[in-house]
């Protein structure tokens, strides 16, 4: 199951679990209500984004993107940017959807134009030589390796889009960070060459979630540079979230991750989170404020904090 808060009283969960069926559930909260609706299975879901006015969705499952809706209840498949291009990311900023992919490929749909426009595209893959006669397996691959590792860290996949004020960052392998301004792009690679898979806007400041080879998080600018606020020994540790006032740490989906999912960072030290509910947290696949609302998703259901209170809902129960 992947659910996405997407205001302070929506959010949109796809079960995937099943073999058949994807099942779109729009839940809503103050006052509780929900719409649910079956579709063609198309994958496991990777990443989605929702237009919070239209209730649109576009997701990445299985290599490929499809849209769905409220109104139409039905998941279509849309084209890729380029053929072969491999999707992380879809996020809907503005009236444009990005797509961040492998090989730092970062594209995007413009609703108004109803065209991709390359953002950021890598140099052609370099052409592999001939098997040389008589050259074993693997003398060709130590052979031919340097030229296609050059290749990787040169152009290392991106895996996130997000806004901050008015800009639109991207984050991705390597500590690779790229900012789009006023129609151009500047970039940062973090020293530390963390595989960033996840960012926000805190404040005007970017956060950067990092999760190779430790858990790391950042938090800065272009122009200021990026502090790192957080490390961990465990790579699963990389999600975090501030609400009113309080860090919060969340375990992502590692199968190595064993305890505690959801802490507070007090002085340092992680402190686990006891919500009230009939169950805690597991491997949380969002941690994410949307105004006063504190959100923290597992694979089974959606754990909501407002008004220092935790309130779960089970998607169980939604059948």
């Amino acid at each position: 199951m992947f659910a996405l808060p997407v205001t302070d009283t929506l959010v949109l969960a796809l079960d995937d679990s099943g073999e058949e069926d994807w099942v779109f559930h729009f839940i809503e909260f103050d006052p509780s209500a929900h719409h649910s609706y079956r579709t063609p299975h198309g994958g496991q879901v990777l990443a989605m984004t929702v237009n919070p006015e239209s209730h649109a969705a576009w997701i990445v499952a299985a290599g490929r993107l499809y849209a769905s809706s409220r109104e139409m209840e039905v998941a279509v498949p849309l084209p890729l940017p380029v053929e072969g291009m491999v999707p992380f990311d879809v996020t809907l900023i503005g009236d444009r959807y990005y797509v961040c992919g492998a090989a730092s490929n970062i594209w995007y749909y413009d609703v108004p134009r109803e065209e991709w426009v390359p953002l950021v595209v890598p140099a052609p893959r370099p052409e592999m030589p001939p098997r040389q006669g008589g050259e074993s397996a693997e003398s060709y691959t130590r052979r031919t390796s340097p030229q296609m590792y050059d290749y990787a860290r040169r152009f290392p996949d991106m895996y996130r889009a997000f806004p901050v004020g008015q800009e639109t960052y991207f984050c991705g392998a390597l500590g690779r960070v790229i900012r789009l301004r006023d129609g151009a792009t500047d970039e940062q690679w973090l020293e530390t060459g963390a595989r960033l898979v996840h960012g926000y806007d805190e404040g005007g400041a970017a956060v950067l979630c990092g999760d190779d080879p430790v858990a790391g998080i950042y938090r800065g600018t272009m122009e200021g540079g990026f502090e790192q606020l957080f490390q961990h020994d465990d790579p699963a540790l990389h999600l975090t979230a501030l609400h009113g006032g309080t860090r919060y740490i969340g375990a992502g989906l590692d199968p190595d991750h064993d305890g505690p999912c959801l802490f507070t960072l007090e002085h340092d030290a992680l402190v686990p989170v006891e919500t009230g509910c009939e169950r805690e947290p597991g491997h949380l696949t969002h941690l994410k404020v949307t105004g006063s609302v504190l959100w923290a998703t597992d694979l089974q259901g959606i754990f909501r904090l407002r008004d220092g209170r935790w309130r779960l809902t089970e998607i169980t129960d939604l059948a």
